[in-house]
């Protein structure tokens, strides 16, 4: 849609056949200077960030280039701050860290839509190696219909290719597929592609979107 309210933009017509869901941020909290903290101070990261790239070289990595190559880019790239490497090194290896816990009240949003029989995927920027262990944090995931990880597809958000082969893959049709994601620049790729999309900023708000859609009954009138 070309206007977005501050938390979702949903296509009135029809009828809403599927959810997609973001992890990060959506499903558990992302958040990288968890990873780091009491190894690097405040100051430190956050230079790093803003003048080191590293968004930048987590997006190689949610691509599905090989950590080795990014690390050593970094290095050529910034030879005077060997520092920025070793960050960028410690945040890898403690990349567990980093997920510092369940956005609160989405497990109870899951499993209300699969107790629904809404079918349900995924579809998130993520390093494939370790999303193998992150899937783990959220139950959940081993029973939704399907999962699009961008450092397997070597695609990420919010190039428009990860979403068509999300929709193709699945046999998916944009206009009856909701699409749930924090960022929105992603939300902005999708709404472009005719998918339906809400973005996110709380359970709260998201199921009270999912009961205007019809996908959930109000509380007490099931």
């Amino acid at each position: 849609m070309t206007a977005l309210s501050s938390t979702e933009t949903v296509s009135p017509s029809g009828p809403v056949r599927a959810v997609v869901l973001d992890y990060g941020n959506v499903l558990y909290t992302w958040e990288p200077m968890a990873a780091v903290a009491g190894y690097v101070s405040v100051e430190a990261w956050e230079e790093f960030v803003a003048d080191g790239d590293f968004l930048a070289w987590n997006e190689r990595l949610d691509l599905g280039e090989p950590f080795e190559r990014v690390l050593a880019d970094c290095a050529r790239a910034h030879p005077d701050r060997p520092d920025w490497v070793e960050i960028l090194s410690l945040y890898r290896q403690r990349f567990a860290a980093s997920l510092t816990g369940p956005v609160p009240g989405m497990a109870a949003v899951l499993e209300d839509l699969l107790e629904a029989d809404v079918a349900l995927y995924g579809l998130t920027n993520f390093d494939a190696a370790p999303f193998e262990r992150a899937r783990l944090l959220v139950p959940q995931l081993e029973r939704f219909a399907g999962i699009v990880v961008s450092g397997r597809e070597h695609l990420a958000k919010p190039d428009a290719a990860i979403f068509t082969l999300l929709l193709e893959r699945y046999g998916l049709q944009a206009a009856g597929t909701l699409f749930v994601d924090d960022s929105s620049v992603n939300i902005r790729a999708a709404d472009r592609l005719g998918l339906r999309t809400h973005h996110f900023t709380g359970a709260g708000r998201l199921r009270a979107e999912l009961i205007a859609v019809g996908l959930l009954p109000t509380p007490g009138q099931r």
